[in-house]
This record gives C-alpha cells, structure tokens and sequence, in this order.
C-alpha cells in the first residue's frame, strides 16, 4: 500500500512538473541590477508601453546592489533588450525601448539599471519624447537609404559628419547605423556586378572600406 502510495505521489510530482515546464516553455527569465529595489517585492509586474510583460519572481541582495529577477511572458519575450531602460514605480517595473537598438536578451540575462537622473527620468516619461527620437532615427535611416555609387563620395563625407552623433548614443547604436550601411553598400556593389560592372563594384567596396576603418578609430 505504501508503494503504491509512493508511486501515486512520484507520478503526481512529475505530471505537475511537467506541465509547469509546459506552461512556462518559451519564457525569458532575467535579473535587473538596481543600487535600490525597495518599492518592488515578488509578484509585482513588469510594464512595457503600458501592457504587462512579465512579473517580478524574486528581489535580493547583492553587493550593496538589488538584483531583481524577473519572468518575460513568451509572447513578450522580445520586448526587454540588451539596451532597454528600466526604472521603478508604484511597485511596478517599468521597461522603456524609445532609444534601444539592442538585441533582444537571452534567457538568464543580467541587466544592469541606469541610475543617473536623466536615464531614470526617461525610462519613466519616454512617451513625452518618443516622437522626436523617432523622426530622428528616420532622418538617420534616410541619409544611409541615400547612398548609391554616383553620389558615393558626398554621402559618405555628410555620414562622417554624424558618426560622434552615433558614438554618443552608444556603442550599440553605432553598430546598428554602420550595418545598415555595410548593407546598402553591399547591395549597390551587387547591383553594379549584375550590370557587369565589376571594376565599379570594387571601387565602392575600397571607398566603404576606407571610409569604414576612418570612422571606427
């Protein structure tokens, strides 16, 4: 009797951690540094544009830090990245990505929150400026769109103009913008090898290049 009792209890326990995997399969778990977590507890959720993404499943300490781990829905599990902004409020925590260009954070991620002012400020009222960035990034994504092979020399000379612009904003940021030129440039030397157009295509390929490693020392 008492077998079959352990057995009933074995098979119980492996068919609710089973279905728990189930039930939590495709979600991001995560833990974001803070100086100070003290308005946050276990349970409370994690907020991005204004939807629930997630909940807080434990606050500890860590070095004179708090370390805040957190559970993304699957559903959201891209909408925390290796840049996003992170602030606390009303037991809630917030995620802001108005000004992220990073990739989106691998399971078991550790994320260290911004605690100067200004970050803080905007992680909790990026709403109020997100349009401005917005308009900025597409005058950005603009000019790269501008580049092709007969007006190579100019666009790349203005691009050098804004590159301290993208260093500013991070190293991320820069990574983004010089790959969606690496892309635009490899696109108009395929086009002008489609045209056989092989010795054009490699003059673009040097300029690129040359321009390339001047902006990245």
């Amino acid at each position: 009797m008492m077998r079959k009792l352990f057995l009933l209890l074995l098979i119980g326990a492996a068919v609710w951690f089973g279905a728990r995997a189930l039930v939590h399969r495709g979600e991001v778990k995560a833990t974001v540094v803070f100086r100070h977590a003290r308005d946050l507890s276990k349970g409370d959720p994690v907020i991005a544009d204004g939807a629930e993404i997630g909940v807080v499943t434990k606050v500890s300490h860590l070095d004179g830090d708090d370390a805040v781990s957190i559970r993304i829905d699957r559903d959201h599990r891209r909408d925390v990245v290796s840049d996003s902004l992170f602030a606390i409020e009303r037991h809630r925590l917030l995620v802001t990505n108005s000004f992220a260009v990073g990739s989106p954070i691998a399971d078991g991620a550790v994320l260290r929150a911004h605690n100067d002012g200004v970050s803080s400020w905007l992680a909790k009222h990026a709403s109020a400026v997100e349009p401005l960035i917005a308009k900025m990034k597409r005058a950005a994504d603009s000019e790269i769109e501008k580049l092709d092979e007969k007006h190579l020399d100019a666009e790349l000379a203005k691009l050098k103009e804004k590159v301290p612009d993208w260093k500013a904003e991070g190293a991320d940021a820069l990574d983004h913008r010089l790959g969606a030129m690496k892309s635009r440039v490899a696109k108009i030397e395929d086009d002008l090898r489609r045209s056989n157009k092989a010795e054009e295509a490699r003059k673009v390929k040097e300029k690129f290049e040359k321009w390339l490693d001047e902006v990245q020392r």
